[in-house]
């Protein structure tokens, strides 16, 4: 009996000990190929957290790669960067340089800018919003240019996904500067900032460009709320239909049962597989 009671001590020791070592043996995490950057805009006058994720083979090949830029990438990059490397394994899609943009934070309160960036325009008693236009000048002049020199990346070969707020960004990216992506996915896109504005934006697309050369995705949820989304989401899809763009290769689909907030990894796998 003295021995069984002297064993088990010895293994809860043990059990202890190993518990604790584990707990503290790293306190680092590397996120599949990841670097984070502080990148100072001078067209915004403000810091961006800028995560970059590199193919498992980018140090072993000349290759030159597509690049995913992903928006709300404190909340969205570790989700494309996983589900990214799912549809990779599986020969869904090509490998990608995976870059998101975020601030380093998740709340307002706490330094996260999206409500400023990704609004196409200001509106009363609101501040910081209708940031839309520098933050695409952002993209155009100074990150997209830095990636492109730093990386082997395929300059002729862009995607952008965004979803919700930043999905509305995707959306006046598409309609303003249709060039500066050619593959677009857009998950349960937030139209009806500033009383449907993107409308406009979009009208006035279509008497200035004879053509969209573009993939685009675009997704909703059947169970999100008709007026804030499911609607203004399938008015948007039937004018790009009826518009009838002879370049512009239009996916569309509607998840059966989702919510705004199931929606964002079904719409960037789903995404991803279209538009590649």
């Amino acid at each position: 009996m003295k021995n069984i009671i002297a064993l088990l001590i010895v293994v809860l020791v043990y059990v202890q000990g190993s518990a604790q070592t584990v707990i503290n043996a790293d306190s680092t995490a590397n996120l599949f190929n990841t670097q984070i950057k502080t990148f100072h805009s001078q067209v915004v006058n403000d810091n961006y957290r800028i995560y970059i994720s590199l193919p498992d083979d980018y140090d072993k090949s000349d290759k030159r790669y597509p690049v995913l830029y992903v928006l709300d990438g404190d909340i969205s990059f570790g989700m494309a960067a996983s589900i990214s490397r799912y549809l990779q394994f599986g020969g869904n899609i090509p490998e990608l340089i995976i870059v998101g943009m975020g601030y380093g934070a998740l709340k307002e309160k706490d330094g996260n800018m999206r409500r400023r960036d990704y609004t196409i325009s200001s509106v009363p008693g609101r501040t910081n919003r209708g940031g839309a236009p520098k933050f695409r000048t952002f993209l155009k002049e100074e990150l997209i240019p830095y990636i492109d020199k730093t990386y082997r990346t395929d300059t002729n070969d862009r995607a952008i996904y965004g979803y919700s707020l930043s999905g509305l960004f995707a959306f006046y990216s598409l309609f303003t500067e249709p060039d500066l992506f050619n593959r677009y996915i857009i998950g349960s896109p937030h139209l009806l900032w500033d009383n449907f504005r993107i409308f406009d934006v979009q009208e006035n697309a279509f008497e200035k460009f004879d053509d969209l050369n573009a993939t685009v995705f675009i997704s909703v949820g059947s169970e999100e709320d008709e007026e804030k989304y499911f609607n203004p989401i399938d008015e948007m899809v039937t004018r790009l239909e009826e518009k009838n763009f002879k370049s512009l290769k239009l996916h569309t689909k509607v998840f059966d049962g989702g919510t705004h907030l199931i929606g964002p990894p079904e719409a960037l796998a789903y995404g991803l597989v279209a538009v590649f």
